[in-house]
């Protein structure tokens, strides 16, 4: 380079590819001008690269969201799968349980006939007719409860065989006596047997349950008495209080709105009803006492039993005021009413409902020579939910609706699902009365639970020709929730009933019978929630 020439020189510092060192041998490499143009420059570049980072950087993100979402997605299609496979195995497994096989006859009842069979053949010819006569004469003294012509030993060895077999601890005496009587109708040597067999257990073993043997048919028949009686009544008050001067007049209507009200306005809670209770004792009070005046009525055409004065208590004469018994069939209305509207959605709404009901007719001022009134509520009950009562009926005809309580909606009959939830309220309504436990107060139960085994056995013990649907959905809303009382007042009994009403009662029914598969689950819902086991 010393050597070169100046034109070599020349050619070296003006070749674009020396520029920059050029200029950096210049004098003015380290001027102002220089150092911006240097800065921006590295600015330029240093913007250039950021955005570059901040390109990759989102592009890595996009990647990253995708890559969660087709995740997510891919979660969710296997949580759907699976859900759809345990509804269609949970709906598999309910058509099977709704699936049942008729059970064959017993075959013991075609036995009888058989061993009278050899009988005969130890005559011949004509002596065979008039040795037949003699010989089953002699034995109807010792075959008398028996159906058949069958020995002596034979018939007492296989009645004291059958009878144990069925027998569920204290509880299957009650349950077999109605069907005795029932499917003993056709034949009238099966009468005296189905009225014989049962009293010595029901004696020894369950003497609650005589009952609804002896006195079931009268108190049907009562209450619809009752029933009628409180229509009388009710025309005549309201006769009474549209007349000019009348001290009903204007005070009926508002009593019968501030009950119903307070009815209303029950729930659950501990002390949240106490102000509508107070406003329904007082108008009580109020009508008892004589405050409103009105014409004394015959308190015996309301209750189903004869009573006879008691001493001590506070109503011991035959009448009492005509607007307290009113006042109290309000009262009944009103708790039917709410059983109704409020069970029939949630079954445990009408606790609180069978709580109030409990207090009001355990009152000792409101019962009538030392017992209560309430068979006025029982009369709405007897109508509403016949079922409860033995009665029975086909859901798919007119006279069978009529039978079980249907209601009618103007000319046609309510829908399956309204009548439905009307038997669901009422079941758990009954029940939640008649389960109270009254052993640590001073007020005697109203409603005892004597009559809840009674209504059970109604049910459970229904011929299979005569179950219903509705007998299925009553008893359920019966037990589902109620089951732990029903152990504490009978113990074991009660467990042997529950057993035949949600294990052998749904097998009367038909294989389409939705609501006798709901019953027969309450089983396996008990097993769960509760561990209570009853296969």
């Amino acid at each position: 380079m010393t050597f070169s020439s100046p034109v070599r020189r020349n050619q070296l510092l003006s070749s674009p590819d020396r520029n920059i060192a050029a200029t950096f041998l210049l004098d003015s490499r380290n001027n102002e001008l220089n150092h911006r143009d240097a800065l921006a420059a590295a600015q330029l570049e240093h913007d250039r690269v950021r955005q570059a980072a901040i390109r990759v950087y989102e592009l890595h993100e996009l990647q990253e969201e995708h890559k969660r979402i087709v995740a997510e997605e891919r979660r969710e299609e296997e949580r759907l799968k699976a859900e759809a496979a345990v509804v269609a195995e949970e709906k598999r497994l309910r058509e099977l349980k709704a699936k049942t096989v008729p059970r064959l006859p017993p075959e013991p009842a075609p036995q009888p006939p058989s061993p009278a069979k050899p009988e005969p053949t130890k005559t011949n010819g004509a002596t065979q007719i008039k040795d037949v006569t003699p010989a089953l004469d002699a034995k109807k003294p010792i075959v008398s409860p028996a159906t058949g012509p069958a020995s002596a030993s034979a018939t007492t060895a296989s009645f004291t065989q059958t009878k144990p077999s069925n027998q569920f601890g204290t509880t299957q005496p009650a349950s077999e006596s109605l069907p005795q009587k029932s499917n003993g109708a056709t034949i009238q040597s099966t009468a005296p047997a189905a009225t014989t067999i049962p009293q010595p257990a029901v004696k020894s073993a369950a003497p609650t349950v005589q009952p609804v043997q002896s006195k079931s048919a009268p108190s049907i028949d009562r209450y619809s008495q009752i029933h009628q009686e409180l229509k009388k009544l009710r025309k005549e008050l309201q006769a009474q209080s549209k007349v000019a001067g009348s001290p009903l007049k204007g005070k009926l209507g508002a009593a019968r709105r501030e009950i119903r009200v307070a009815i209303g306005q029950l729930t659950g809670g501990k002390g949240a009803n106490a102000q509508p209770i107070n406003k329904i004792t007082a108008a009580l009070k109020e009508a008892l006492e004589g405050r409103i005046p009105s014409p004394p009525i015959d308190v015996s055409l309301f209750v189903v039993d004869k009573r006879e004065p008691v001493e001590g208590s506070p109503n011991n004469e035959a009448t009492l005021p005509s607007l307290f018994i009113y006042l109290i069939n309000i009262c009944a209305k009103g708790i039917v009413s709410q059983f109704i509207n409020e069970g029939g959605a949630n079954p445990k709404a009408a606790d609180p409902v069978g709580v109030f009901a409990a207090h009001i007719f355990s009152t000792k001022e409101f019962q009538w020579r030392g017992q209560s009134l309430v068979d006025i509520l029982m009369a709405k009950y007897r109508i509403v939910c016949p079922v409860l009562f033995g009665h029975r009926g086909s859901d798919k005809t007119e006279r069978g609706r009529m039978a079980i309580g249907w209601k009618k909606d103007g000319p046609s009959w309510i829908t399956e699902q309204s009548h439905n939830d009307r038997m669901t309220g009422l079941g758990a309504g009954f029940a939640s009365l008649s389960l109270r436990d009254f052993g640590k107060s001073s007020k005697k139960n109203p409603y005892p639970p004597t009559n809840y085994w009674r209504a059970l056995a109604y049910i459970v013990n229904s011929p299979p020709n005569e179950t219903s649907n509705t007998q299925y959905v009553v008893l359920r809303s019966m037990i589902q929730g109620h089951e732990q009382r029903f152990l504490n007042f009978y113990g074991n009994a009660a467990l042997a009933a529950l057993r035949l009403a949600l294990i052998e009662f749904p097998k009367k029914a038909p294989q389409n019978a939705t609501a006798a598969g709901s019953l027969a689950a309450l089983a396996d819902v008990l097993k769960t929630e509760s561990g209570l086991i009853l296969t």
